[in-house]
């Protein structure tokens, strides 16, 4: 276990070549081929989904899931993604818990959105699967070397990534690609210039941003458009199956948080949606190759994602709905080869 006290340098073993295979390159791969994921997560309600969709694709091969504060704390983040894993019959994929804390800033929580315990109304039966001896950095690090050119999937704030980085900085060349769901170019969720997971720990996105690890940004910005309501994820999702009926057990607490809060139930599923970039880039509408940079002042601003110049991040700016409603039907009611 982690906690983050601070960043110092420790020798790793040097990692593979870098691979070639790019984010986009999964949906077109070939019958019974499968792309290794190692996925990072708060896991909160959202996450939830995006970890099933993974773990029902017939192209993408969870050999990893790491664990940090965020949505909730480390230690039931650890235990929603055990009892997650255990209770579809993954127990065998190994969990790496990790950061208790961001590197600088005191902890922020989303527990107004997720719950008390992340996962809204859901109770997952209790398991005896637990998190691995090997922290998350060490797990991360470990994953990459055993599977060259993963790609890894960060669902929460970034300072798993960040300390990996730093305590094995070989691991950028043995990562395919790093797909984040973080950051807002307008709007924040957070603040009115920041997203959560950006915000919970600003300085961990700047060291992954200046670490040169390939990146697609999937931001709020993309997310927000893409609103479900009831009924639409119920047509999504299905209720004819225990996976269905799940993802619909999960989101009726975020469903009655927006009611609350907005007047109106719906579910923005910004995780699900980075994990079908990650997935099957089709659901991509519009994208652009930029570059950001972090605010990192103690100001209004901090936390915000500032356009810098130069490119090398895929950004995403636009998701087909259609496509992601389709791939979702595909995962949660079409049966799977």
């Amino acid at each position: 276990m982690i906690e983050t006290s601070g960043m110092g340098p420790r020798a790793a073993p040097p990692l593979p070549v870098k691979s070639e295979l790019r984010y986009h390159t999964l949906g077109w791969r070939g019958p019974n081929v499968s792309t290794p994921f190692i996925i990072d997560t708060d896991c909160g309600i959202d996450d939830a989904v995006a970890i099933l969709m993974a773990l029902l694709h017939p192209e993408v091969d969870v050999v990893g899931v790491s664990t940090l504060s965020g949505n909730v704390a480390r230690d039931q983040v650890t235990q929603n993604v055990c009892e997650l894993l255990a209770s579809v019959g993954r127990g065998e994929i190994p969990v790496f818990a990790g950061a208790t804390r961001p590197l600088l800033r005191e902890p922020v929580s989303a527990k107004r959105i997720h719950g008390p315990t992340g996962l809204g109304l859901v109770e997952l039966p209790a398991t005896s699967k637990a998190a691995e001896d090997a922290d998350a950095p060490t797990g991360i690090a470990r994953m990459v070397r055993e599977y060259p050119g993963a790609t890894v999937v960060a669902l929460g704030p970034l300072t798993n990534l960040a300390l990996t980085l730093n305590l094995y900085p070989d691991v950028v060349s043995g990562i395919g690609s790093l797909v984040i769901m973080g950051g807002a170019l307008g709007d924040g969720n957070v603040t009115r210039f920041a997203e959560f997971n950006f915000y919970a720990d600003p300085e961990a996105v700047d060291v992954v941003f200046r670490s040169g690890v390939p990146c697609t940004i999937v931001p709020w910005d993309a997310c927000r458009s893409v609103r479900l309501d009831r009924e639409q994820l119920a047509a999504a999702v299905g209720n004819q199956t225990h996976r269905g009926e799940l993802v619909q057990r999960l989101q009726e607490w975020v469903f009655r948080a927006m009611e609350e809060r907005l007047g109106m139930p719906f579910a923005a599923m910004a995780d699900p949606i980075a994990m079908a970039v990650a997935m099957e880039p089709r659901v991509i509408a519009a994208h652009h190759d930029g570059n950001l940079r972090m605010e990192l002042g103690c100001t209004t601003m901090r936390g915000a994602s500032v356009r810098w110049d130069g490119g090398g991040m895929d950004i995403v700016d636009a998701i087909d709905i259609a496509a992601f409603s389709s791939l979702l039907q595909k995962l949660f009611i079409l049966p799977t080869a």
